[in-house]
């Protein structure tokens, strides 16, 4: 005890003599020392009686603290029953909410309280037979949220899903499950109410997209023009949406919500030599947040020189992204920056360091990666602070799978499933190492709901062979099922017209038409023939009235509930109409599907067989029609080209590409091209078809474009009231449309101010802020913009205000 003072006191005294004066008190003077510490100043001497003392430093934030009741009254307004279900993601409890909504529906019909009949439930016999009848309703709804229209249950696992989803319900209302013998009675009669109503066996196929199925559809994405976007922003970052999923196999709601805070771009140092590798750090969050938060994930992605195919290179479009909208951070305003590609590579990695990081600016932090574009009255809007939807995500994969000709239906889970496959299968890959990958518990959840399939060279191994183990991969992708020539779309849709359902909602449509019509008149009549005898007075209050005015506004009151009685019936006949007509044609479509699918390889084997080439007309089916912007097939050209012979050229290539997508990012891309017939095309040749080059423009190409700009701003450009031109004013301004939509010329002066109204003018608020670059005028508002239009530009709009939208 005395040893450990003493080095205490030793410490202690060290310490002291280490600090300065100003902390040791002591002083120059030796006297004054001691004088101070035996007297001390009676100006600096605080009593015990002063309140200011040293412990008031601290007031500032003992103020803030709160007694302990305050929280515990805090507390009494918890809820404690619903714990539970606070855990659950919001598209989980979103789910729940739709089962608990089925429930309250049997119940009712039942003449039942939903929440007494969850009490109700026991280990009784009537309740199996309860459940029972409701699992038999819900196979046989055909109508759900607000009375839309459903597909109906057709597999047997999608009745056992909603079996969980409703013993989750009931578990979160009553606080318990029900008990094992009861459960074991459920699945028992689940088996019978599959049986009766007919339902599918085992589980919906999954489609599994390995990386040589990406990029094919990577590809297709890329070219092809069956499929348009608002701009090419958007075809961009689908792609990249795309090579991330692939490549980390991240749910697709953790990518759709990255946000360019979870990115981190470095160039580290390599160890072999040579120029540093640029390295994406991807962080996506964990959207499965039952129990807590999961620990996240960051994925290293480098860039591979010498890349067989940049069209899975995500960072070529991600830089591309990034340098459009200018988002790394730079101090200098005189100076070089990181503003293009050509500078990025140039940067190298310090003496001493081992990577040099790209810092992006602070406001573009809290942005969304995958976001929307909108239009605007003077062209297309990148919006990054809105995120692009799932839905938007979904029907984009699935339209291009269909224009790839893959059997399978397209999804965003098929880019999990592949990169899951993948990892399973590397020998790099523990399974403890693929379990925090995919974020999994075990690998029981890979092999219950991953490993779809057997992929192996079962024959080869019993036989000890080789195995053949890329004609068993590609046998086992999608890319197998490819047939450009698969009837997607119907090539006539009139046939749906001769639909007897359609017919008689048609006829239907016609008679509510008819009704309304005629309510309206008589609306009109009788409220022209009431202006007609009491002038402007009908509006006075029905006291002050005679008493024939008093009958005439209550007959014209009583007929503009009809018209809109009748109106209201017209549009939901209308509405009726429009989703059957869907409806039988999504039908149609899928006959026609089936019959190709059981029909077309028994014709193309006879064809074979009868010495007909049926090659030319699935490569006549992979030919490019339509029309590309010089950008588009810019970009096509340079992310499809074969790597350099050397390092410089190899960079050189990727510094094109990056600059490609920079300048496609802003195109507007106009109307999307039908697949034409294939029998109505003309013989392929005996080579494949290849990418054209881009058709380079010449010199005299280029004055006669400048020309051809000159000429059509000198004609928006009225001299007189009188003149009226043909080329739309804010078209011809706008440099990122394509050029046929640019200089369009209208077939009257009436078409184009439709044109105009319906384009620039009808879909936004009035309030809409407008710059016509022509004249380098700022519109503020609606009003001035058509005023702009008429005087300046001969664009003159009949047609009433309320027709302008808000106004």
């Amino acid at each position: 005890m005395r040893l450990s003072q003493a080095v205490a006191s030793e410490d202690e005294s060290d310490r002291t003599s280490d600090l300065p004066p100003i902390f040791s008190g002591e002083d120059d003077a030796s006297g004054t020392s001691s004088a101070s510490e035996s007297e001390p100043d009676s100006g600096d001497a605080l009593s015990d009686d002063d309140p200011s003392d040293d412990d008031s430093i601290l007031d500032d934030e003992e103020w803030q603290e709160l007694p302990a009741e305050h929280y515990l009254q805090e507390a009494e307004c918890l809820d404690v029953s619903r714990l539970r279900q606070k855990r659950y993601s919001p598209r989980t409890q979103e789910k729940l909410d739709e089962t608990r909504e089925y429930w309250n529906q049997f119940c009712r019909g039942g003449k039942y309280d939903p929440i007494e009949r969850f009490h109700w439930l026991s280990d009784s016999e009537e309740t199996v037979r309860f459940l029972k009848a409701l699992f038999s309703w819900r196979c046989d709804r055909r109508r759900g949220k607000n009375g839309r229209r459903t597909a109906g249950m057709k597999y047997k696992s999608s009745l056992e899903t909603f079996w969980k989803w409703w013993h989750l319900v009931y578990k979160a209302e009553v606080g318990h499950g029900l008990s094992k013998d009861t459960i074991v009675k459920v699945l028992d009669v689940l088996a019978i109410v599959a049986k009766e109503k007919k339902l599918k066996l085992g589980r919906r196929p999954k489609a599994t997209m390995y990386i040589e199925d990406v990029a094919e559809f990577a590809r297709v994405l890329l070219s092809t023009t069956e499929m348009t976007f608002l701009c090419g922003w958007l075809r961009i970052q689908l792609l990249l949406f795309c090579q991330l999923a692939a490549i980390t196999g991240s749910r697709p709601g953790a990518l759709l919500n990255l946000r360019y805070r979870d990115l981190i771009l470095t160039l580290v140092r390599n160890p072999e030599g040579g120029r540093p590798r640029l390295f994406i750090y991807l962080t996506p969050e964990f959207t499965k947040t039952f129990l807590g938060e999961k620990e996240q994930n960051t994925f290293p992605i480098p860039e591979i020189i010498f890349d067989p195919s940049l069209v899975l290179s995500p960072h070529v479009f991600l830089l591309g992204m990034l340098f459009r909208l200018q988002a790394f951070k730079r101090f200098s305003t005189d100076g070089m920056v990181v503003d293009c590609p050509e500078n990025l590579y140039n940067l190298g990695v310090l003496d001493g360091l081992g990577q040099q990081e790209l810092k992006l600016k602070e406001e573009i932090l809290d942005r969304f990666v995958f976001c929307q574009a909108v239009r605007e009255a003077d062209g297309i809007r990148i919006v990054v602070e809105e995120q692009l939807t799932d839905g938007a995500l979904r029907y984009r994969m699935k339209r291009g799978g269909e224009i790839t000709g893959f059997e399978q239906v397209t999804k965003p889970y098929g880019l999990r499933y592949g990169a899951a496959k993948a990892f399973n299968d590397s020998p790099d890959v523990t399974n403890e190492v693929q379990n925090v990958m995919l974020q999994h518990a075990s690998i029981n959840t890979f092999v219950k709901h991953y490993s779809v399939g057997i992929h192996v060279d079962a024959q080869a191994i019993v036989r000890g062979l080789p195995a053949q183990k890329q004609l068993m991969r590609f046998a086992a992708s999608m890319s197998r099922s490819i047939d450009p020539r698969r009837p997607y779309k119907l090539d006539d849709t009139s046939c749906v017209n001769e639909v007897p359902r359609v017919r008689v909602l048609q006829e239907h449509v016609r008679r509510r038409k008819q009704i309304r019509d005629e309510k309206k008149r008589a609306y009109e009549t009788a409220k022209g023939e009431l202006l007609q005898r009491f002038g402007s007075n009908f509006r006075r209050a029905a006291d002050e009235l005679p008493r024939a005015g008093r009958q005439a506004q209550k007959h014209v009151k009583t007929c503009e509930k009809q018209s809109k009685k009748a109106n209201q019936r017209y549009q939901r006949a209308q509405r009726e109409f429009r989703n059957e007509w869907q409806r039988q044609r999504n039908r149609l479509v899928r006959e026609n599907l089936e019959r190709y699918k059981n029909e077309q390889p028994v014709i193309d084997s006879e064809r074979q067989l009868s010495g007909k080439l049926v090659d030319e007309e699935v490569m006549c089916a992979l030919e490019r029609t339509g029309y590309m912007t010089p950008q588009h097939m810019l970009l096509i050209d340079t992310i499809l080209t074969m790597p350099g012979s050397t390092v410089e050229k190899e960079y050189q290539r990727r510094i094109s590409a990056i600059n490609a997508v920079i300048a496609f990012c802003d195109v507007e891309e106009g109307s999307p091209t039908r697949r034409p017939n294939v029998s109505q095309k003309r013989r392929a040749d005996n080579t494949p078809p290849s990418t054209p080059p881009p058709k380079r423009q010449e010199p005299c190409a280029v004055v006669e474009h400048e020309t051809e700009l000159q000429s059509a701003i000198s004609s928006v450009c009225v001299k007189s009231p009188d003149e009226r031109p043909t080329i739309c004013f804010l078209c011809v301004s706008n440099s990122k449309l394509p050029t046929i939509e640019r200089f369009r010329k209208h077939t009257t002066p009436g078409s184009l101010s439709r044109h105009f109204v319906d384009k620039h003018v009808k879909r936004f608020p009035k309030d809409m802020r407008l710059t016509c670059n022509i004249c380098n005028k700022e519109l503020e508002h609606k009003k001035h913009v058509m005023n702009h239009a008429q005087t300046v530009h001969g664009i003159v709009s009949r047609r009433p205000l309320a027709a302008l939208g808000p106004i």
